[in-house]
């Protein structure tokens, strides 16, 4: 080996240390930067050069030269802040962000610094969009493929279709009215004598001022329920202990009768004094029945649960009775006459039959009354906007009998209440903040109270994330060497979970950089010298001459 190739030696290795010097530069530089993952730099020796020695042949080196650049992905601390789009991976993964620009070129990043941007989606400080699957309000689960997380600022209305309403009924309450049961039909004279007595169906009258007189009934509940517009609607049950009998035996009872307001009971028919005088008197009532309890207290039964049902042959409204006088749904007219189970009679459609879903009894509603067609004249043709609403005191059919549910309503020798309500529907809303859990779900709080699940956000990780291509930006590029990304949910697959309200601070150690850089600038100074001997050897050669 001639004088020459030791310069040469030398000047690769003062190339290789001048690129590890870059790269503790380029860390040292990044060290505020979120989430960034500090790179690491190896070097290898150059294919030796074979040469003949005494004890056989030997090898040479010929200096050294750059092997391997990758980043270290080690998880760096988090930092909290008070912005709910900022999200950090707690363990392995990226988050997934698509150009909108360049439709399906997805780049990935730890930087969790999002915002909504005035489109709705999340995205980062550089318009690159948050992937996720979007959140079944329902259900919770996550629906659909991975797409762009886009907020909705607003909530639509939905229409109730399920109220819960648990009560405690006083049991050492007087009971100075006896029903008859052995009546089919409650309306019509027998709503108004039964036995000599009144019903609460036929106490009401929607022609006065106050339809129920507070001395009709033991104790009532409202709560709100809202149509298919988002408008709320009072809805207000009425209950009264009463004693029940079949001529032979008699039993301790309660009445419940469900109204709305009557000026709001827009079903075709109710407001036609004339030609409905029964139905204009019942404005308002959606259901009527009794409810049996065992003794424990807990309800056991219902009993001659009415309701109204559309006739679509005479096109009117026509009393039914959903529930007999044996506690078993079963559809009859007023007088009794047995019509057919469940939702298959003229008097009902196959979605708001006998029972619901839930296997709990359906009222029907119609708070909005005949359509209107887009030309802006009323459409008599139009479907009606009945409104089915199930109707659940902690007791529901099984299909052979009805059970009773772990909370429901009672009959214990204690004051009246109402011990829990809810509804399923409600208004229209306007979007106050959003919040992130660990799981990545995006939640959303809304002006009208709800908080609707919104967004799942979405991790993918690699075989080789080392062999990800840097793209600026804090973001990295799927290549041949990385493998095809493993997306899921945070916490499975491997995948780390959210931190929400943290972003991450760079993994780069100072006091690491720092000795590296003492190392690199020593082992260049050493390099030089290589070249600097070498150039004085090779003058030496020069001058032998003279």
């Amino acid at each position: 080996m001639g004088l020459t190739d030791a310069l040469f030696t030398g000047t690769s290795g003062l190339r290789s240390l001048g690129h590890g010097m870059s790269v503790v530069g380029d860390n040292v530089a990044n060290l505020n930067t979120t989430a960034f993952k500090g790179s690491r730099v190896s070097f290898s020796d150059i294919m030796a050069q074979s040469i003949n020695t005494a004890s056989g042949s030997g090898q040479l080196g010929r200096g050294a030269t750059l092997q391997a650049l990758y980043p270290i992905f080690t998880q760096g601390s988090f930092e909290s802040t008070a912005n709910p789009t900022d999200l950090a991976i707690a363990g392995n993964g990226f988050f997934i962000v698509n150009d909108p620009r360049a439709t399906g070129r997805a780049f990935y990043t730890r930087d969790g610094q999002f915002m909504i941007d005035k489109e709705g989606y999340l995205v980062n400080a550089a318009g690159l969009r948050v992937q996720g699957w979007k959140i079944d309000e329902a259900t919770g689960d996550i629906t659909g493929a991975i797409t762009d997380i886009r907020i909705d600022r607003s909530s639509p209305p939905v229409k109730t279709s399920l109220i819960d309403v648990i009560t405690n009924l006083n049991a050492e309450i007087e009971r100075n009215v006896t029903i008859d049961n052995t009546n089919d039909a409650i309306f019509g004279d027998n709503s108004i004598t039964d036995n000599d007595q009144v019903t609460l169906w036929g106490k009401w009258d929607a022609t006065l001022a106050t339809p129920l007189a507070t001395t009709d009934y033991h104790y009532r509940t409202s709560l709100y329920v809202y149509d298919s517009l988002g408008t709320p609607h009072e809805i207000t049950i009425y209950y009264r202990a009463v004693n029940l009998t079949d001529g032979t035996t008699t039993k301790p009872v309660y009445e419940f009768l469900v109204t709305c307001n009557p000026d709001e009971d827009l079903r075709q028919g109710f407001n036609d004094p004339q030609n409905y005088p029964d139905l204009y008197s019942k404005r308002g009532v959606l259901m009527y029945g009794l409810l049996e309890f065992d003794t424990q207290g807990n309800v056991k039964n219902f009993l001659n649960v009415y309701r109204y049902g559309w006739d679509a042959n005479n096109d009117q409204y026509q009393l039914v009775r959903i529930v007999n006088n044996n506690g078993m749904p079963q559809i009859t007219d007023a007088g009794g006459n047995y019509l057919d189970s469940f939702a298959n009679s003229q008097y009902f459609t196959t979605t708001i039959g006998a029972l619901g879903a839930n296997a709990y009894p359906v009222l029907i509603a119609d708070f909005l009354g005949i359509q209107v067609a887009t030309n802006g004249n009323e459409d008599p043709a139009a479907t009606r906007n009945l409104q089915p609403v199930e109707l659940n005191f902690g007791y529901y059919y099984d299909g052979t009998s009805w059970r009773s549910e772990t909370v429901r309503t009672t009959q214990y020798s204690a004051p009246f209440s109402t011990l829990f309500y809810d509804q399923n529907g409600y208004g229209p809303g306007t979007l106050e903040s959003i919040a992130a859990d660990n799981e990545g779900r995006i939640t959303g709080y809304y002006s009208n109270g709800m908080v609707i699940p919104l967004w799942m956000v979405a991790l993918a990780n690699f075989n080789s994330p080392e062999r990800l291509q840097k793209v600026g930006g804090n973001l990295f590029k799927e290549t041949t060497h990385s493998g095809p990304p493993v997306t899921g949910k945070p916490g499975t697959n491997g995948l780390g979970t959210i931190a929400p309200n943290s972003i991450e601070q760079s993994n780069v150690d100072l006091g690491e950089q720092f000795v590296k850089m003492i190392i690199f600038q020593r082992g260049f100074q050493a390099d030089a010298r290589i070249i600097t001997v070498s150039d004085s050897m090779l003058e030496e050669l020069i001058n032998l001459k003279r």
